[in-house]
């Protein structure tokens, strides 16, 4: 791809940084976004490996604390998203629980 098409698709703006990192040279600019776009998909990989990995320990926590069925107890009343500053986790936890239910599954 010419770097036209770069700045097509991924602003002048953006690249702009790489072109004067690089001395102008646009086609070095080109090849250090490209290594960027490639550092970026390994950190994602890590960060999303993190971000499973803490979900399933605070679930861990929270079931033994609060029981195997906490997520569907925490919108009911006295639950633990029940508290006004926490509608919209409580409504994002309803649509979900009562999607599963009209699709039969428990």
């Amino acid at each position: 791809m010419k770097y036209q098409e770069y700045e097509h698709y991924f602003s002048q703006k953006r690249l702009s940084r790489y072109v004067l990192a690089c001395g102008d040279d646009k086609r070095k600019a080109i090849a250090l976004y490209r290594y960027n776009l490639r550092l970026a998909q390994e950190l994602l990989t890590i960060v999303s490996c993190f971000e499973v990995s803490l979900r399933n320990a605070i679930d861990g926590i929270l079931m033994l604390k609060l029981g195997e069925e906490w997520l569907k107890n925490s919108v009911s009343s006295g639950g633990i998203f029940t508290l006004p500053v926490l509608h919209k986790t409580n409504k994002t936890i309803t649509d979900a629980l009562n999607k599963l239910r009209e699709q039969g599954k428990p």
